[in-house]
């Protein structure tokens, strides 16, 4: 909020009423000055009447001097606006009270003004001001009735005509008050609700993330509204699921089945109340809320908000109907937020995946291996990962060749269902690009890994086969596997180590799992097995020139000596 409508605030009282509408403090002051000016002309039409005019004149302009000044000097320092109107108040109670005095005490016909001062205060100002000023013009009446029986005001004999106007104030002041007073607790109701409303509405819809909507929606149920438990239910498949709670109820995955109460109140897009009776009866939101009462808001057509309120002593709890229409009107925000919710969502998984094959794509996979790799590094697991699998179909170019790409596209996302599939459900499968796919298996050692890449082959060769005429033809996959620190720290040497691995694989028949640290091994024995010493003839032809032994022809080719 702005200084501007900060200061605006606290200054109720317009400098002009050309083009605004004046509020209800400035309809009380301009009631105040219209008292006046109707007595005013009341004497100029009665000329025969004996009053003092020259009193009730004078009593008259000070009470309109005096409320000008009064209200002028609150628009001047708004600190003082509440001791402002009192005065100004107290001094009308006086006035009238002088004016009655004046024109025949109690039995004056300006007694009246008692009431519309009173009727005036309550409904512009606020329904506690105007009974304190209720007591004080009844106070002034009976004053009026005892100086009038005292004989100290000239009055009319008879019936104690103070009785009456008491009688009448409060009858027309006192209704004109408590319906005063209705419409505050009503209008403070309202205005309750509708920041209750906003202050959920704004939680739900700061954050793009599904499950911080839901969190947020159910908590703002259960502080706000003041229910015991509440849970969103959302649709997936033809049963709804629960996947968000809060409170002592609401189990978060708890299947619902579509029927009941909550299939009712979907139908109708209406809330529904159910009593503990039937929710016991019915049973279908047992193993969300429990077997008690609830009241049911639709969520659109694809979930629903379910709020249960215990009372004392574990007796079902009120739910009042203005609550329900406040959970109704939050149901519209609420839907707004998830619908964007599930918007971020299907983008950013759009973002991340490949398209085809539906597993995440090449740059997810370096995220996720970078953060994996300096997770371990920082925690410094020595033989605990991650590992990484580098898998690659075996003559795809072939299967392409032979029966087009639609036919290659279909292997490929066959291949990738299969991988999905064999691995856990925390590892990370991905297409690195073209026909080769990678794993990344989080907290895994080499011995993990190497049954991980098993599964995996075997699972591609067990489900994967080519399209086409002529029998059934398998599918392999050569898999090379890498594990940190062994085989490296970095996604870069990790990614080489596996790569390697896999050609490793490729070279010795194809269909099998290679390890990096195995290979490396292997190629480190070869270079330290010592080599077989050269016969004799062997050794004279090489110095002779000669590169290989003597062929068994008579004449063999010679070649040019090396240069030493």
């Amino acid at each position: 909020m702005t200084g501007k409508a900060t200061a605006s605030s606290h200054a109720p009282f317009p400098r002009s009423f050309a083009g605004a509408a004046p509020d209800r403090l400035t309809v009380f002051f301009a009631v105040r000055y219209l008292t006046p000016l109707l007595v005013l002309v009341a004497l100029a039409a009665s000329p025969d009447v004996a009053v003092p005019r020259g009193r009730v004149v004078a009593l008259l302009l000070a009470q309109a001097a005096f409320g000008l000044a009064t209200q002028i000097l609150a628009q001047r320092l708004p600190s003082i606006l509440a001791p402002a109107v009192w005065v100004s108040v107290l001094g009308d109670v006086a006035v009238i009270g002088g004016l009655a005095a004046a024109t025949g005490g109690a039995s004056s016909p300006l007694v009246f003004l008692f009431a519309l001062e009173v009727i005036a205060a309550g409904i512009m100002l606020s329904s506690a001001v105007g009974v304190r000023l209720l007591i004080m013009s009844t106070a002034a009446i009976l004053a009026l009735d005892l100086a009038d029986s005292a004989g100290l005001i000239a009055g009319a004999p008879g019936f104690p005509r103070g009785l009456q106007a008491i009688a009448a104030l409060w009858v027309v002041a006192g209704s004109a008050i408590l319906f005063s007073a209705s419409n505050e607790r009503e209008l403070k109701r309202r205005n309750a609700e509708l920041a209750t409303i906003r202050r959920v509405t704004l939680d739900i819809e700061d954050t793009l993330s599904l499950e911080e909507v839901l969190a947020d929606l159910c908590r703002g149920v259960v502080e706000a509204f003041r229910f015991t438990s509440s849970a969103v239910l959302l649709r997936e498949g033809d049963r709804f699921v629960c996947r968000g709670a809060s409170g002592i109820a609401g189990r978060i995955g708890g299947e619902v089945e579509d029927r009941g109460a909550l299939h009712a109140a979907l139908g109708t897009g209406e809330p529904r109340v159910v009593s503990s009776d039937e929710a016991r009866t019915d049973g279908a939101l047992a193993d969300v809320i429990g077997a008690c009462g609830y009241v049911l808001v639709p969520l659109g057509g694809d979930g629903a908000l379910v709020a249960t309120r215990v009372g004392r002593r574990g007796r079902p709890g009120v739910v009042k109907a203005r609550e329900i229409e406040a959970l109704a009107s939050l149901s519209h925000h609420a839907v707004l937020a998830l619908a964007n919710a599930h918007l971020h969502a299907a983008v950013t998984d759009m973002a991340i995946r490949d398209p085809l094959t539906k597993l995440v794509n090449h740059g997810e996979f370096q995220r996720v291996l970078a953060r994996e790799a300096a997770r371990a590094e920082r925690f410094s697991r020595s033989e605990s990962g991650p590992s990484l699998l580098m898998i690659d179909i075996d003559r795809f170019k072939a299967l392409n060749d032979r029966f087009g790409h639609p036919a290659g596209d279909e292997v490929l996302a066959a291949v990738a269902h299969a991988i999905a599939g064999a691995v856990r459900s925390f590892d990370l499968a991905a297409r690195y690009g073209g026909e080769e796919f990678a794993v990344v298996l989080p907290e895994t050692d080499s011995e993990g890994a190497m049954q991980v890449a098993e599964r995996v082959r075997e699972a591609v060769r067990r489900e994967v086969v080519t399209p086409g005429k002529g029998g059934r033809r398998i599918v392999t996959v050569s898999i090379g596997v890498a594990t940190a620190p062994r085989d490296g720290n970095t996604p870069a040497e990790l990614v080489s180590r596996a790569d390697d691995a896999l050609y490793r694989s490729k070279e010795r028949g194809r269909d099998r799992v290679t390890a990096a640290s195995e290979w490396r091994n292997r190629k480190v024995a070869a270079l330290k097995k010592p080599t077989r010493p050269r016969s004799a003839p062997a050794a004279r032809h090489a110095r002779g020139g000669w590169r290989h032994a003597p062929a068994r022809s008579s004449r063999p080719t010679p070649r040019t000596p090396r240069a030493r």
